[in-house]
């Protein structure tokens, strides 16, 4: 009887420790992107694109990614967990890159963590935007296309 209990108490600890908020956000992450501006929180000044510049997207997949600036493609795998979004793998073509595109592939470098060999980022949804936080105070805020 007291195996029935110790049962019912793990399965019931078990479950508790089950969290579904990696799968919600992990789902909501999917899907296409298009990089709308940079915004510097600590000076509330905002980089759109330049005029006539290519458009940059990027499509999450279940645990990789891929996209364009226009002139270049890129591909990789991620994981995301909470809100910290983790680049594990980062490759694309090196065609004459544009201003606006040197400036997204410059960022994504910027955060490269050569202890993990991860490319970390915070990130956050709101009202069909991806917010990613690539330096302190400082983001990428996407669009969603999907």
């Amino acid at each position: 009887m007291i195996e029935k209990y110790l049962g019912i108490l793990f399965l019931s600890l078990l479950c508790l420790g089950c969290s579904e908020d990696d799968e919600v956000v992990n789902e909501t992450l999917l899907g296409s992107w298009e990089l709308v501006d940079y915004y510097d929180q600590a000076t509330d000044e905002t980089t759109n694109p330049p005029s006539g510049s290519d458009t940059i997207r990027i499509t999450f997949e279940e645990t990789d990614f891929q996209g364009s600036t226009g002139r270049n493609t890129f591909f990789g795998d991620y994981t995301s967990e909470l809100n910290d979004l983790s680049f594990v793998s980062f490759a694309g073509t090196e065609i004459a890159e544009s201003e606006w595109g040197t400036l997204f592939f410059q960022t994504i470098a910027s955060t490269y963590d050569s202890d993990s060999e991860l490319f970390t980022m915070k990130f956050s949804l709101e009202n069909n935007m991806l917010i990613i936080e690539y330096n302190q105070s400082r983001f990428m805020r996407f669009r969603a296309i999907r």
